[in-house]
């Protein structure tokens, strides 16, 4: 965001003079001279006739710069030295506020004004006359018109009269259109599309103005500046933009309603209003230096007012606006900031008729009592269950935030924690919450930063960010009564938070599994706690889908196993899980959200620009089957992907050399066999040559001898044998 270190310097920075009766000068424009009464016409290069100093145009015509006369009924020429007069450079009348025409007549030869308009210095202006002839210009009702009636150039300042409607058809109002005028009442067509540069300012009367009928979406710089009686303005439901110092010094603008899509305020836009409150819509993404909530000083310096309040959405535009500051500049805002939640609590609370007993001060709301604050002093604290005879039901905005217990317990019958209703209880470590409580509010427990556990006891419905701040919980028990999180999760920066377990109850929308949140069917991962010990999570199997941001900021997970049955990942899923270098998706994962594995927040974020400063996380490699979605995102985030392998343990196999393996183990297998095989063969051999060696004598029985290689020369060498083998010849 640019700033500007003073009103001076914004003022430069417009090129914006205050006159004797606080009058915005216009801006000048580069291609078009300027030339006041001390300047010597031969050094500015400009001829001079008479009253009027002028230029030559291209088409060698005159454009009158400057005009000197102290006529109160100035005649504009057709000619000039003979020349035809046809423009009106933007200082033709004069470069001081003070000029002192009340009738300006311009000639039929006119052809050109210039588009910063030249009537801004003459506040005495009450007619402007022009001929019929002129093909460029018209007048309708005393006011300067281009001749399609598309653009009003000029409406006399002293113009008699407290109210103009601006004709139907008009597109355009040019730069200081309607400036310094008398009028009170200023109506505006449907017709009108786009206004210039202080096209309403300086309207000491103007009361209101309404835009909610026209086309304007773009409020021009210093629109209605210093238009010190303006109490009511309307906008365009389509506006997007209000410029720099639109409305600076509007002083009783008290109160202000922007369009649900206004998108940026610029610097300067409401300072010096009657403003002290604004309800800004969390479309609006840029907000200037000084926009809100300053005032001017007699030193020229700007101050913040001490008791503005900003009423938006958290951590949007609004939300930063409320804590900017520059040490460059000096600057630093400190307003009051609220959601229009608790700025609807504030207003209800101020309301309430209010009664005190003991340390409690309470409200009667149809008969039961809620407890506006506790100013108990005990370091263990047990609240009543009566409070003036009437049943205490629940607590208010803040109601706890003076205490300084470390425990404190709620009585049963207690229903209802509101918003905030323990908000900054620094102290608190410990919260009984009994089982009637029904409700648990936004930002209940906001700031509680040494609270370790919390039981949130019968709560069928917990708010948006119910445990923001709470550094020190690591635990989260919910009911099973518990049907929903209001807006954003109720533990989103409890960066201790270990586990997040649901008992009890039934009819509610969540489970939990090894104090990990799933929905209550158990097809859906709600939220990995971000602390959780452990490096290695597997995913139950059946999970279909995992939630957006469910494991985001987990830095301590190296492994996460998803499951075949995972149909669905949200948005940001695995965000920030900086030690998870890798990840196994299956073909059966149909649905990827943004950025959902392999990204990291770039640790030289800049808050101040709106892209998308994401990196991927270092060395992350995603494994998937080629052609399936999850091959898909890889390839279109640029992650390094790999195909063709199979999850072992918690290793990623190459199929391929996987199936090497196997044929290696097949192969080796074989021959373990073949050598088994041949080790019994050698072993049977070994035994028969044992046998044979022995003989007869070896006491086997039915042993086949074998028969000599020659058995005549065995019968001739060995007599004796063939007495023994007698009966086998025979046989």
């Amino acid at each position: 965001m640019r700033r500007y270190k003073n009103i001076t310097a914004f003022l430069a920075s417009l090129v914006i003079a205050f006159s004797a009766v606080s009058a915005y000068a216009p801006a000048v424009s580069a291609d078009e001279t300027t030339i006041s009464a001390s300047e010597s016409t031969e050094d500015s290069g400009l001829k001079v006739s008479g009253s009027f100093s002028y230029s030559i145009t291209h088409d060698n015509t005159v454009c009158i710069e400057d005009c000197t006369s102290t006529d109160k009924d100035l005649v504009v020429p057709a000619e000039i030295d003979g020349i035809a007069v046809t423009d009106l450079g933007m200082r033709a009348f004069g470069s001081t506020p003070d000029q002192v025409y009340e009738t300006i007549t311009l000639p039929d030869s006119l052809s050109y004004i210039s588009s910063y308009n030249p009537f801004i210095y003459c506040p005495s202006l009450k007619e402007i006359k022009l001929g019929s002839g002129n093909k460029d210009y018209v007048l309708a009702d005393g006011v300067l018109f281009t001749k399609d009636m598309k653009t009003l150039i000029c409406y006399p300042p002293k113009k008699t009269g407290d109210s103009y409607t601006v004709p139907d058809g008009i597109e355009a109002l040019a730069t200081a259109a309607i400036y310094s005028t008398e009028l009170s009442t200023i109506n505006l067509p449907t017709s009108l599309k786009s206004v210039d540069d202080y096209a309403l300012s300086t309207n000491h009367k103007l009361k209101a103005i309404d835009l909610s009928q026209t086309a304007v979406t773009d409020i021009s710089l210093a629109f209605c500046a210093d238009n010190i009686a303006l109490t009511d303005v309307k906008f365009n439901s389509n506006t997007t933009k209000i410029g720099m110092g639109a409305f600076w010094g509007c002083e009783k603008l008290t109160d202000i309603e922007f369009p649900a899509g206004l998108q940026t305020i610029e610097q300067n836009a409401f300072m010096d209003t009657g403003l002290k409150t604004v309800h800004i819509p969390a479309s609006v993404n840029t907000i200037g230096y000084c926009a809100f909530g300053y005032r001017s000083g007699t030193d020229g310096k700007e101050y913040a007012d001490d008791d503005f309040t900003i009423i938006g959405t958290y951590y949007s535009g609004a939300y930063n606006y409320a804590h900017d500051s520059d040490a460059e500049y000096d600057y630093a805002n400190n307003f009051v900031f609220m959601s229009e939640d608790e700025y609807a609590s504030q207003q209800e609370l101020l309301s309430l008729d209010k009664a005190t007993e003991n340390n409690y001060t309470y409200a009667n709301i149809d008969g039961e009592a809620y407890i506006v604050q506790c100013n108990a002093s005990d370091s263990d604290l047990t609240v009543p269950a009566e409070l003036g005879g009437l049943p205490v039901r629940g607590a208010l905005p803040t109601a706890f935030t003076t205490c300084s217990a470390e425990k404190i317990t709620l009585p049963d019958g207690f229903r209802e924690l509101r918003e905030m209703s323990f908000y900054n209880c620094v102290y608190l470590k410990e919260a009984v919450l009994p089982q009637s409580l029904e409700k648990i509010g936004e930002n209940c427990f906001d700031g509680c930063s040494n609270l370790e556990t919390i039981d949130c006891g019968g709560a069928s419905e917990i708010g948006a960010k119910a445990f923001n701040n709470c550094e020190a919980l690591t635990a989260i028990t919910i009911s099973g009564n518990c049907k929903e999180f209001t807006g954003d999760t109720p533990y989103d920066t409890c960066t201790a938070l270990e586990e997040i377990n649901v008992k009890g109850g039934s009819g509610g929308a969540y489970s939990s599994k090894d104090g990990v949140l799933f929905d209550v069917s158990g097809d859906k991962l709600v939220e990995y706690p971000i602390s959780r010990s452990g490096s290695v999570y597997k995913v139950p199997k059946g999970t279909k889908e995992i939630s957006a941001y469910a494991f985001a900021g987990c830095s301590n997970l190296e492994d996460v196993v998803l499951p075949h049955s995972l149909e669905t990942v949200g948005d940001y899923a695995f965000y920030g899980c900086s030690s998870l270098k890798k990840i196994r998706a299956y073909k059966e994962l149909e649905n990827i959200g943004k950025q959902s594995f392999g990204f990291d927040i770039n640790p030289m974020y800049n808050y101040s620009e709106d892209v998308d400063q994401s990196i991927p996380v270092d060395g992350f490699k995603l494994y998937a089957p080629k052609n399936s979605k999850a091959y898909d995102y890889a390839k279109e985030n640029d992650l390094e992907v790999v195909t063709g392998t199979i999850r072992i343990g918690n290793k990623n196999i190459s199929i391929v050399m996987l199936a090497i393996i196997g044929g290696v183990i097949a192969l080796a297998v074989v021959l373990l066999i073949v050598m088994i095989i041949r080790k019994k063969r050698s072993a049977a051999e070994t035994v028969s040559a044992a046998k044979k060696k022995k003989g007869g004598d070896s006491g086997i029985k039915n042993a086949k001898k074998p028969e000599p290689d020659d058995k005549k020369d065995t019968k001739k060498s060995d007599p004796e044998k063939k007495k023994s083998t007698g009966k086998d010849q025979k046989k």
